[in-house]
């Protein structure tokens, strides 16, 4: 989960820094020709991790410890009959991330990479109704998750704007997926709080955890999306391409 920071941490990093005067001294630069750009950038965005958990006032980052989602509709019936609705939801954990494969191309205009986040904890207020698995489920409370291994896959494109012959950074296309791995949910106050009931509905969705993720991750994929897409876009409003990209 957790993955759209990341990809504007990176172009954060790519961009460059490039007045290396102006730009703090913990970003490694990175230069448009390097023919390891690939390996530079992401050297640049693990260098810069152990800060992201505060946020970095100065070039308007937040903090990624937690990370605020905040109110989403995660399902609305559908084929699987069963509606489920997250309430302030905070994700933490997600400033631990590793980037495992990195491609970037100044040439192409485009970055492709993949994230393992090793350990994230999901913490806020549920609603449920409907059925998991032919059983069916009520209820509203607080909840907790802990997910481990989740692997997030991300591509950015990108065109360079020109404004009054100033070339500018302009992200095309965010895109952002994620593949499940293991994990634990508890949702209090199953069936006004039966604990025979509550604990039977708790131990099914852990049992078959990766399936009922996979159920629940693509709009929380795209909630991520919205959310660092604007990060991204608030970096790179405040430089120009050839300070975010050296020659």
């Amino acid at each position: 989960m957790e993955s759209r920071l990341i990809a504007a941490t990176l172009l954060l990093c790519c961009f460059g820094y490039a007045c290396a005067g102006n730009m703090p001294d913990y970003i490694k630069i990175c230069h448009r020709n390097d023919p390891e750009l690939s390996k530079c950038v992401k050297q640049s965005v693990h260098n810069l991790r152990p800060y992201l958990g505060k946020g970095i006032k100065e070039i308007n980052v937040p903090a990624l410890e937690p990370l605020y989602i905040g109110d989403l509709n995660i399902l609305e019936g559908g084929s699987s009959g069963i509606t489920v609705k997250a309430k302030k939801l905070n994700i933490y954990g997600a400033s631990n991330f590793e980037i495992t494969k990195m491609r970037a191309s100044t040439q192409n205009r485009r970055f492709d990479f993949e994230l393992l986040l090793p350990l994230l904890q999901g913490e806020g207020q549920y609603d449920i109704n409907g059925n998991i698995l032919a059983l069916p489920i009520k209820g509203n409370g607080p909840f907790v998750g802990n997910f481990t291994n989740f692997v997030a896959y991300v591509r950015i494109t990108y065109d360079v704007r020109n404004v009054n012959d100033i070339d500018y950074f302009e992200v095309k296309e965010f895109a952002l997926k994620i593949r499940t791995g293991k994990g634990r949910l508890r949702l209090e106050n199953l069936f006004n709080g039966d604990k025979v009931l509550g604990d039977v509905i708790n131990q099914t969705i852990n049992e078959n955890f990766e399936l009922f993720t996979n159920e629940v991750i693509a709009p929380i994929a795209r909630a991520l999306e919205v959310k660092f897409l604007a990060i991204a876009t608030k970096i790179l409003e405040n430089f120009t391409y050839n300070e975010l990209f050296p020659v």
